[in-house]
């Protein structure tokens, strides 16, 4: 083999290795963005599909449990409006802050001009509150913080 092929060889193999780092580095997953579908943002949770009366009667207890009495039609109108995770917070948060759930909802939904809606940790840290709910819904322990569980007991020491 000559010098020459080797050489057109070797432009050959680095323009492939190019090309192909190029395709996989913009390549993307398919969007459902021009489908009509809002684009996620990186501070916000996905979309959740309208939640079915289970979904809010258990997150009604699970709030009742924290000593937040809500009404579950009110919670049914807000999960609508803003998916479960949502209405969970606005009680939540409103019960936390002394505000009500509307006003803490016009912060959400905004006035109607560009950029006057936050999303949710912008406003958790607004108002300087927890922004998750998972001890609310029984998904997280404040943190690794100690905390009883659901029957009131102590949760075990782990060894780590």
């Amino acid at each position: 083999m000559s010098r020459q092929n080797r050489i057109a060889l070797l432009i050959a193999a680095v323009l492939v290795v190019a090309v192909s780092g190029t395709v996989l580095a913009t390549r993307q997953a398919p969007s459902l963005e021009g489908a009509g579908a809002p684009a996620a943002s990186a501070e916000d949770e996905p979309e959740e599909g309208p939640p079915d009366a289970s979904d809010v009667a258990h997150a009604a207890d699970r709030l009742s449990a924290h000593g937040l009495s809500v009404d579950e039609t009110q919670l049914a109108d807000l999960a609508g409006r803003y998916g479960l995770g949502g209405a969970v917070r606005l009680v939540a948060w409103a019960d936390e802050t002394g505000m009500t759930v509307d006003e803490i909802a016009a912060m959400r939904d905004g006035d109607g001009t560009d950029g006057s809606a936050m999303g949710w940790g912008q406003i958790a840290h607004e108002l300087g509150v927890h922004p998750g709910i998972g001890s609310i819904m029984g998904n997280g322990g404040g943190n690794g913080q100690g905390h009883k569980d659901d029957e009131g007991d102590e949760p075990e020491a782990s060894g780590d």
